[in-house]
């Protein structure tokens, strides 16, 4: 009965069954046929009929109301969503990797969608961004996932894995990359971050005591650094590795070493606002971060 009060509704407003076929895809005859079925389902006459126009009768102009409101309660059950008004003011704390590769580019669809919500961005490092969180200063934080249990009262929500690489100089000839790590100066991720304890776990089960020029934990300082020839790196591979100039990346042989980034939230609080922000981070995604030039070793554009 739906599609036959579209078509009431489309031939009422154009004041035409052959505009209405042509507005609802159908055919002239098909249109008519609808209005006489809409016509013995409500017991009276919409339309009164003069050569080939058509005008609303009496209880047509009453019936047009109703049929137009079924019509829009009926949208909005196929998308709940569009009732809800999405407002307000989010605090979310985010990791630096994040903000140009995933936060930017969510935000900027959220804002497109949700004029009327704001958002305050805390940069952090995951550890120090989850107590903010746990304290009640921040409604989510997008971070690593820690390399521990989390708490129950906690949630999780899934964003992308992201490989490591090896990164050098571009000028610094082929070799194996275990070679390159005993021989050059090694920049080391951050051991107090996430990511810091999974390349610190990693050259530990290989047997590897780098030499440990510098420490940070910002990845872009540390892709700064090696494009500068100050030294080789074990980062997650994210698209400031493919822009970066004078860099190579070296795949790890047969090793994977992931992180995966996600957002955390306080199970004991929610809205419409977090849902949104969470579903545009899901969509600014892509699959797992580890494009074709990291798997070959080739020299980053």
């Amino acid at each position: 009965m739906i599609s036959e009060l579209r078509t009431f509704s489309a031939a009422a407003r154009l004041g035409s069954f052959a505009a209405a076929a042509e507005r609802v895809g159908l055919t002239q005859s098909a249109v008519s046929a609808q209005i006489r079925r809409l016509e013995q389902e409500l017991g009276h006459a919409l339309f009164e009929r003069t050569g080939r126009s058509v005008t609303l009768s009496a209880a047509g102009h009453l019936s047009l109301g109703h049929a137009e409101n079924i019509l829009a309660l009926f949208d909005k059950m196929r998308d709940p969503a569009a009732d809800i008004v999405v407002h307000g003011r989010l605090r979310v704390g985010a990791i630096s990797t994040t903000h140009t590769t995933i936060l930017a580019p969510a935000v900027a669809s959220l804002r497109v969608n949700y004029p009327a919500l704001t958002l305050h961005i805390v940069p952090g490092v995951s550890m120090g961004l989850m107590d903010r969180l746990d304290a009640g200063e921040l409604d989510a934080v997008i971070i690593v996932r820690p390399p521990f249990g989390l708490m129950p009262h906690l949630g999780w929500h899934p964003l992308v894995r992201q490989h490591f690489v090896l990164v050098v100089p571009a000028h610094l000839p082929p070799d194996d990359w275990r070679q390159i790590i005993i021989s050059q100066p090694f920049i080391r991720y951050d051991r107090r971050s996430f990511g810091g304890r999974t390349v610190d776990r990693f050259l530990q089960a290989q047997g590897f005591v780098p030499n440990t020029a510098i420490e940070t934990e910002e990845v872009h300082a540390i892709l700064q650094m090696v494009a500068s020839d100050m030294g080789v790196a074990i980062v997650p591979y994210i698209l400031a590795v493919r822009a970066m100039p004078n860099i190579r990346v070296v795949p790890l042989g047969e090793h994977t070493i992931l992180r995966e980034i996600g957002v955390l939230t306080m199970l004991s609080w929610t809205s419409p606002a977090l849902d949104a922000l969470i579903a545009h981070l899901v969509q600014a995604c892509p699959g797992d971060e580890l494009p074709s030039d990291a798997r070959a070793g080739e020299q980053a554009p």
